[in-house]
């Protein structure tokens, strides 16, 4: 039985992107939410699903990239209509709150995870990259295993996953309203976003016109479905990446695998942590911890991961000695680096991966450059969008969009570091060192503020 408590309106929140359904507000729309036998019956929208794609720089052995060649990373994401994603949210808060995070704690793996948890409030990947790398520095000597699932939200096996959400919920077999949310996550339905801006034109264009959906009505939706057939997913694979309810119907798929790398971390006395697809595994070299037993365990984890259906990335599994102040990749059998959460550490500093800063000053440079363009163009005094430019290319964005800047989120970790790993010599803001003068020579003049 669902607890229908008053949702806090602040957490569910009406957003503005267009759907086969109106926007609606959470008050409105409580008491069906929260009703488990209306939500048994109801019939979820297809999602609408769409490419991003991104730039990816190629990683090598140096952190620090300099000038290495980009190449193009796609994800797809989709996305649930206005009600159906306050449904997903809410049974997520429940799955999370009333039986995920108790399951945790009984099985003794609550400290294990650390993505998508809303018992980790207050924490990020900064907090657990220094935990991690604050940990490895006090073993003195310590093996490390880390590892990344492969494109895991589409590899989910669903009889697995079944299994798994019927044993956190304590059922025998599914409830109809968890069965009904669970097929309309494995077996969802879809429309792709580039058909419909061919049907309809572009959202930029129906929001022009006053148009809060693609239809007037989920009636006028339903005509148009038997017109154009909606495509499903007919694998007995994958969920979608993007709905509010996928991020923890991935932990819980993993929970057999984490249960048995703790097993593992507990018996050699270290530690295991999962944040969403990327893993790692810390064991303090010992006289029964050698270089032989760390790859033995290597090879457990692998045959862990096939057993419950989980792909390991070839590429981005590394198995590492700290020794002596260094990082040592045992495979190559050269000096390294740890790279974790997006914090590269070399035995004694630690920084932000080289791709972070490189991202921050090239969207600056593009921002500035579009601006000087506008500029010319309508004959302008002064350079347009600096409320923009000064948000997210300067120490005056420390508050920008309510969130900060990358700046902050550098500082942030600065700050983080000092703290949780204080025997690490923590660069941070030394990659951000000339910010100011650097963001000055792309605006062509001084900014009369400190920043």
């Amino acid at each position: 039985m669902l607890d229908s408590t008053k949702l806090d309106s602040t957490k569910y929140k009406t957003k503005n992107y267009l759907h086969f359904d109106h926007r609606v507000k959470i008050e409105n729309v409580e008491s069906y939410v929260t009703d488990h036998s209306k939500i048994g019956n109801h019939s979820f929208l297809p999602l609408i699903r769409y490419v991003s794609s991104f730039e990816k720089r190629i990683e090598e052995k140096n952190p620090e990239y300099n000038n290495r060649p980009i190449m193009p990373k796609n994800r797809v994401i989709m996305y649930a209509g206005h009600m159906d994603n306050f449904i997903y949210k809410y049974y997520a808060e429940v799955l999370n709150e009333d039986f995920y995070n108790k399951f945790c704690m009984e099985k003794g793996i609550d400290d294990c995870i650390s993505g998508y948890r809303n018992n980790k409030v207050g924490k990020s990947n900064i907090d657990f990259a220094a935990e991690i790398i604050n940990q490895t520095v006090e073993y003195k000597k310590a093996y490390v295993l880390v590892g990344d699932f492969t494109n895991y939200f589409d590899k989910i096996n669903h009889e697995l996953l079944k299994k798994h959400l019927a044993e956190v919920l304590n059922q025998p077999r599914l409830s109809k309203d968890w069965f009904n949310v669970f097929r309309s996550i494995t077996k969802y339905g879809y429309y792709e976003k580039s058909f419909l801006n061919e049907k309809f034109g572009s959202d930029e264009s129906i929001k022009r016109s006053n148009k809060k959906s693609y239809f007037e009505n989920i009636s006028k939706f339903r005509e148009f479905q038997k017109k154009n057939q909606t495509l499903y997913n007919i694998n007995k694979f994958g969920i979608p990446q993007g709905s509010a309810i996928s991020a923890v119907f991935a932990n819980i798929y993993a929970s057999e695998f984490d249960l048995k790398l703790k097993e593992i971390a507990d018996e050699f006395s270290g530690i295991y942590r999962r944040y969403s697809d990327d893993f790692i595994l810390v064991i303090p070299k010992s006289d029964i911890v050698n270089e032989q037993k760390i790859r033995s365990i290597e090879t457990e984890t692998r045959m862990v991961a096939s057993e419950y259906k989980i792909e390991l990335h070839k590429d981005k599994t590394g198995l590492y000695l700290y020794e002596n102040d260094k990082i040592f990749d045992i495979i190559s059998n050269e000096v390294s680096h740890l790279d974790y959460l997006g914090f590269v550490f070399d035995g004694t500093t630690v920084k932000m991966r080289g791709k972070s800063p490189y991202k921050f000053y090239r969207n600056a440079k593009k921002l500035i450059k579009i601006a000087r363009k506008v500029k010319a163009k309508k004959e302008l005094t002064d350079l347009p969008y600096k409320k923009k430019i000064y948000g997210l290319c300067t120490d005056l964005g420390k508050n920008y969009n309510n969130h900060g800047n990358f700046i902050s989120y550098a500082k942030r970790a600065q700050k983080k570091f000092d703290e949780i790993s204080p025997n690490t010599n923590n660069l941070i803001m030394n990659q951000l060192k000339n910010r100011k003068k650097k963001i000055e020579k792309m605006l062509g003049y001084k900014i009369h503020t400190k920043i």
